[in-house]
């Protein structure tokens, strides 16, 4: 099973992958710090803010309701221990 952070690191792959950004690019249309946005993606952060998360998919041009909208989020899917 997935954690969380492996399912946000998956769509934020899945979404500069298709908008052809970098990380350093991510942090500048988002406004997360890069260091943060590096550290999230090499998986070394514990818990990712909801905070973090609405503001990634705002620096993505999408609503955080559609960066959420998988499966992959679903509480069956994800080890929430």
């Amino acid at each position: 099973m997935k954690t969380l952070n492996d399912v946000v690191v998956e769509r934020l792959c899945k979404f500069m992958g298709e908008r052809n950004l970098t990380q350093y690019r991510l942090a500048q249309l988002s406004g997360v710090p890069f260091p943060t946005v590096k550290s999230i993606m090499q998986k070394r952060t514990k818990g990712i803010a909801l905070k973090t998360i609405v503001l990634f998919a705002y620096g993505l041009g999408m609503t955080p309701s559609e960066f959420l909208d998988d499966s992959s989020f679903l509480a069956d899917n994800l080890d929430l221990e």
